[in-house]
């Protein structure tokens, strides 16, 4: 694999895992919310959990992608 192509799956990766961990201190938020009876807001609050668990698989599936060489990035060349 190429650097670049190793830089574009580190990102992806990274970002995936900062998704997860954004997902777990909502989902954590939206039980407090609940337990105080604040059901809607719970509710509202899960329904972006749910967003942000099928944007980190998304993301770890285009790393898998550019890991088997289906997805490329070349090199940008600067403008003269």
């Amino acid at each position: 694999m190429t650097k670049d192509n190793q830089e574009l799956r580190d990102a992806l990766i990274s970002a995936a895992f900062l998704l997860k961990w954004s997902s777990a201190d909502l989902h954590k938020k939206a039980q407090d919310l609940e337990a105080t009876g604040n059901q809607t807001e719970a509710d509202a609050i899960r329904e972006i959990v749910n967003n942000y668990e099928a944007s980190e698989a998304n993301l770890l599936s285009f790393a898998d992608e550019v890991k088997a060489g289906r997805i490329t990035r070349e090199p940008v060349e600067e403008p003269r």
